[in-house]
């Protein structure tokens, strides 16, 4: 199943490559290029369109372009605050982890340490992931495009189990502190996993998400032990973070 995996995320790099290069594709030189079925490759356009990385049309798909440069920007970043977010990691946690995108991605750089990994993020199944690292999902309603499990199921399942650390991504946080999210199916999950952590909050978030606010509150900065965002956050914010007593690590 993990090498199925593994190479359904690998053909969909290729293909995002590909496209890249090509700037616009259509459906049938892909199923020859990747020597797949057409519904496998509707499948990964659809995927792909999901995240914003192509533009779909009858018979074939283009590149993104309005997206794809702040895209690549954003997904460095992401990358680089997963990375140093699976430093604060040891062996045996319990940890949950939320829909979204950058804590996720932390997901790839925990090496060589047993630990659990309780998500609601459906796009787990599509990273390759230590052996040594076990991953348990939710269940619920998919919630597209995030891929995110939701709904009474998935919040009593949740509920079965504890965690030593959660690791939180948030669509924005307003200036008083909110921690935000755009999804209204998401919040309790958030708050539980917030509030049910015993040892550490820790907030993954590029610097963009400080000067956004979505509709649906999931808890106050106040919550959150740890912050982890790039270089471009401004002064002010700096300050504010310090202000409210939380550990920032910026990279």
């Amino acid at each position: 199943m993990k090498t199925k995996k593994t190479i359904v995320d690998n053909r969909r790099k290729d293909i995002l490559s590909y496209i890249r290069e090509n700037k616009e594709i259509n459906t049938n030189d892909l199923v020859n290029k990747f020597n797949v079925s057409d519904i496998t490759i509707r499948r990964d356009l659809n995927y792909l369109e999901s995240i914003g990385k192509i533009e779909r049309f009858y018979g074939g798909a283009r590149l993104n372009q309005k997206n794809d440069s702040k895209n690549i920007l954003i997904e460095n970043k992401k990358e680089k605050i997963a990375k140093k977010c699976s430093e604060f990691i040891t062996t045996n946690d319990d940890i949950f982890i939320n829909s979204s995108s950058t804590a996720l991605l932390v997901l790839k750089y925990i090496k060589d340490k047993r630990v659990n990994i309780i998500t609601n993020n459906a796009k787990a199944l599509f990273l390759d992931i230590d052996p040594h690292v076990s991953v348990t999902l939710t269940g619920g309603r998919i919630s597209y495009p995030k891929n995110a499990l939701t709904g009474t199921f998935a919040l009593n399942n949740l509920k079965s189990v504890a965690s030593d650390i959660s690791i939180i991504g948030i669509s924005g946080i307003s200036k008083d502190g909110d921690l935000t999210t755009s999804v209204m199916d998401e919040v309790e999950i958030n708050q539980y996993m917030i509030n049910e952590s015993k040892s550490k909050n820790i907030l993954v978030c590029d610097s963009s998400k400080f000067l956004k606010q979505a509709n649906f509150k999931i808890g106050s900065i106040t919550n959150i032990d740890l912050v982890i965002t790039d270089n471009d956050i401004d002064r002010n914010t700096i300050e504010q973070l310090e202000k409210f007593g939380i550990k920032l690590i910026i990279v």
